[in-house]
């Protein structure tokens, strides 16, 4: 099936860049290569953080920690695959994102020294909520009006309650 019009075309008339351009990246993998290597970093980081949280019921805390932030961060690591790890790296510490990368890097580790060191079920499941919504702030940067629009659905739930 092909397409009604021509994507590289029309991205090099509006001056947008291609996140997956021909840049082979770091493995030099074809452009399905990479797809594929994203969608599995997707799905096996979507089935730790969902063992994860299936873990907490159990009460083990160190276990639900490392699959729930591994799980997270695998994920995270497949966004590599699209757009290039060092693209990946230099666009993580953009002004616009440094602050929700940093608040994610710090939190990931609050939740492991918390079920490591401490042992305290609540302020690690704290940690990890928290640790999702930095991701999900972070995430939502590289989303057109992302941010905005979890402001205002935010908002509307605040005034809902």
């Amino acid at each position: 099936m092909s397409l009604p019009f021509n994507v590289q075309q029309a991205q090099s008339r509006l001056g947008v860049d291609d996140p997956m351009s021909n840049d082979p990246g770091l493995f030099h993998l074809s452009r399905m290569e990479r797809l594929m290597a994203f969608g599995a970093c997707f799905g096996i980081g979507l089935v730790l953080s969902i063992i994860g949280t299936i873990l907490i019921f159990s009460g083990h805390m160190a276990a639900f920690a490392v699959c729930y932030s591994l799980g997270n961060v695998i994920s995270l690591f497949g966004m590599g695959f699209l757009v290039g790890f060092k693209k990946q790296l230099k666009m993580a510490t953009a002004p616009v994102r440094l602050t929700a990368f940093i608040v994610y890097i710090v939190l990931l580790v609050l939740t492991f020294v918390v079920a490591f060191a401490f042992d305290i079920a609540v302020l690690c499941l704290i940690f990890a909520i928290c640790q999702y919504c930095a991701l999900a702030w972070y995430s939502a940067s590289y989303i057109p009006y992302g941010r905005k629009l979890i402001k205002s659905t935010c908002g509307a739930c605040a005034k809902a309650i």
